[in-house]
C-alpha cells in the first residue's frame, strides 16, 4: 500500500509541475516573440538563410545548392554558360538534379547578386552545397513554402518563428530531463531559467544548426534514462528505448560534424549504467545509420568534392585553446547585452562536474561537446557554445535548489555576484533614478551580507539543521529573492528589446 501512494503521489506531483510547465509556457511565449522577426539583426548571420535555402533547393532539385565561402569549391578551371535562376545554378540549360548527377562534374559555381537584407551585394552560389547537412534547414523551413523560386524570399519571421517553436520544446525536454534526474523544484528551476534568462531567450531565436542539435542531444540523454528506469521492464521496451537514443544521437551527428559528441555521450551513459554489449550496439547501429545518411547521400552525388570539403573543414582557422575561455563570459554575438546568467551556469557546471558521478549524465553530455569543442579547435564563432546551453541551464538549476536547501556560503555569493546583480541591472536599474538604484542595491547587499553572516553563524553553532527556524527563514528569505530574479527577467526583457541597438555602451 505505501509503495502504490509512493507511486500515486509521484504522478501527482509530475503531473501538477507539467501543468505549470505548461502555463509557464504559454505566459512567456508574448515575452519569446517580442521583436523576433528584428532582434538580434537578421542580415549577421547569412547562414540563418543560407541552411534554408539549400534545403528547399534539395527538396526542389535532390542537389542543394547555397552559398559557401570554402576554398574547395573553387574550380580548377572556369566554365562557361553557368547560369543561376533564383534558387539553384543550372549549366548549358540543364538544372542539377540527382537523377543527372553523372551528367555535371562537381562543383559548379557563380557569382551573383542577391539582396540578404542589407542592399545587392555579390556572393558565390555553389551546388552541391556541402557545406553541412540541409536537415536543419528542412526543419527551420517548415514555414517557407517548398516551391520558393528565390533565396531573397526567405523571410525571417518564417524561420525565426519556428526557432521560437523549437525553444519551446527544448524549454520542455530540460524540465523532464531534470525532473528525472532531479525531481520537480529542480525541473521548474531550470525551466524558468531557460524560459526568461535574457541570454538564453537571445540565443534560442537563431535559426542555427546548433539550436536543433540541443534537444536532439537532450533526447539522446532522456531516453536512456527512461531506459534505466524500472516503468519499463520488458526486454523490447528497453530495446526501442536505445533505439530511439541512437536515432535521436544519429540525427544530431547528420545535422552536423559536432553531432558525434552525442553518440559519444550515449556510449558513456551506456557504460556507466554497465549496458551489456548487446545493449550498446543497439544504441550504436541506430546512430551509424541514421548519423551517416547525410554523408552516404553527399559521397553518392560527388565522392571527390565530399573529400576535398571534408580536409578543408579539418583546415580551417584554428583558434586552439582559447576556444573556452573566449566563449566562457559571454557569447559573442553582435549587440548583446553584457549580463550574468552566462558565466553563471558555466560557474555551476564546474559545482556540478565536481561530483561526476553524482550528475553523470548532465556532466557527461557537457564533458563530450566539450571535448569535441576544443578539439577541432576551429575558428570561434559564437553560435558553437550554444550546444552547452541546456547543461548550463540544468546545472544552474541544480545550484539554486542546493542553495535554497543548504544554505550554502558561497553559492549564496556567488548567486549575488552574477544572476543577482546582472538581473537587478536589466530589471530594475534601468527604470529608476541612479539615485534610488544605488540605495537599494546597497540594502540588497546589506541583505546578503546579513544572510551570509547567519548561515556562517548558524552553522558554527550547529543551529542549520533541517527543521530548524532559523534555517527555513533564511530559505524563505532567498527563495523571495530568486523569485522577485525570475520577475526582473521579464521587465529586463522588455527594456533590452525596446531598447536593441540603443543600449548602454558598455553592455
Amino acid at each position: 500500500m505505501k509503495g502504490l501512494k509512493r507511486i500515486k503521489r509521484g504522478q501527482v506531483l509530475f503531473f501538477l509541475s507539467l501543468l505549470l510547465t505548461v502555463i509557464f509556457s504559454i505566459k512567456f511565449f508574448p515575452l519569446r516573440k517580442l521583436g523576433y522577426q528584428e532582434i538580434p539583426v537578421t542580415t549577421d548571420i547569412l547562414d540563418e538563410k543560407n541552411y534554408i535555402w539549400a534545403a528547399k533547393s534539395f527538396l526542389q532539385t535532390g542537389i542543394p545548392a547555397a552559398w559557401s565561402n570554402l576554398d574547395a569549391y573553387q574550380p580548377l578551371k572556369k566554365r562557361e554558360n553557368i547560369g543561376f535562376d533564383g534558387l539553384s545554378l543550372t549549366s548549358k540549360n540543364q538544372k542539377p538534379s540527382f537523377d543527372n548527377r553523372g551528367d555535371f562534374d562537381y562543383p559548379i559555381t557563380a557569382i551573383t547578386e542577391v539582396d540578404v537584407g542589407k542592399g545587392k551585394e555579390q556572393i558565390l552560389i555553389v551546388q552541391p552545397f556541402f557545406d553541412h547537412s540541409f536537415f536543419s534547414g528542412i526543419i527551420f523551413g517548415l514555414k517557407t513554402s517548398n516551391n520558393l523560386s528565390n533565396f531573397e524570399k526567405v523571410n525571417p519571421e518564417d524561420y525565426r518563428l519556428i526557432a521560437i517553436y523549437v525553444s519551446i520544446f527544448t524549454g520542455f525536454l530540460i524540465f523532464l530531463l531534470s525532473y528525472l534526474l532531479y525531481g520537480p523544484f529542480v525541473s521548474i528551476i531550470s525551466f524558468l531559467i531557460y524560459s526568461s534568462a535574457n541570454i538564453y531567450l537571445l540565443v534560442s531565436r537563431y535559426a542555427l544548426i546548433e539550436n536543433i542539435l540541443v534537444p536532439l542531444s537532450l533526447l539522446t540523454i532522456l531516453f536512456l534514462l527512461l531506459y534505466k528506469k524500472t516503468l519499463f521492464k520488458r526486454s523490447y521496451q528497453k530495446r526501442l528505448l536505445l533505439i530511439l537514443s541512437g536515432i535521436s544521437a544519429g540525427l544530431a551527428l547528420t545535422t552536423k560534424e559536432l553531432g558525434i559528441a552525442s553518440v559519444l555521450t550515449g556510449i558513456l551513459i551506456l557504460l556507466n549504467y554497465k549496458a551489456s554489449k548487446k545493449e550498446i550496439l543497439h544504441f550504436l547501429i541506430s546512430a551509424v545509420l541514421f548519423g551517416s545518411i547525410f554523408y552516404v547521400y553527399a559521397f553518392i552525388v560527388s565522392p571527390k568534392l565530399f573529400f576535398e570539403i571534408f580536409i578543408n573543414q579539418v583546415n580551417r582557422g584554428f583558434f586552439g585553446s582559447l576556444n573556452f575561455i573566449h566563449s566562457f563570459y559571454r557569447p559573442h554575438f553582435n549587440g548583446f547585452p553584457l549580463e550574468g546568467w552566462w558565466v553563471f551556469g558555466f560557474i555551476c557546471l564546474i559545482f556540478l562536474i565536481s561530483d561526476f558521478k553524482k550528475h553523470f549524465e548532465v556532466a557527461a553530455g557537457f564533458v563530450s561537446y566539450l571535448f569535441v569543442f576544443l578539439f577541432f579547435s576551429g575558428l570561434n564563432h559564437p553560435w558553437y557554445s550554444l550546444t552547452l546551453v541546456p547543461y548550463m541551464v540544468i546545472a544552474s538549476g541544480v545550484f539554486i535548489y542546493e542553495m535554497l536547501k543548504e544554505l550554502s556560503i558561497l553559492k549564496i555569493a556567488l548567486f549575488f555576484l552574477f544572476p543577482f546583480s546582472s538581473t537587478f541591472y536589466w530589471g530594475y536599474n534601468v527604470f529608476h533614478d541612479q539615485k534610488v538604484n544605488v540605495l537599494i542595491y546597497r540594502i540588497f547587499l546589506l541583505l546578503f551580507l546579513g544572510l551570509i553572516t547567519f548561515c556562517f553563524l548558524g552553522k558554527e553553532k550547529r543551529k542549520l539543521h533541517s527543521r530548524s527556524k532559523l534555517k527555513i527563514c533564511l530559505s524563505v528569505i532567498l527563495f523571495l529573492i530568486v523569485f522577485k530574479v525570475f520577475q526582473w527577467n521579464q521587465y529586463g526583457w522588455t527594456y533590452i528589446i525596446a531598447n536593441w541597438g540603443k543600449l548602454p555602451f558598455s553592455f
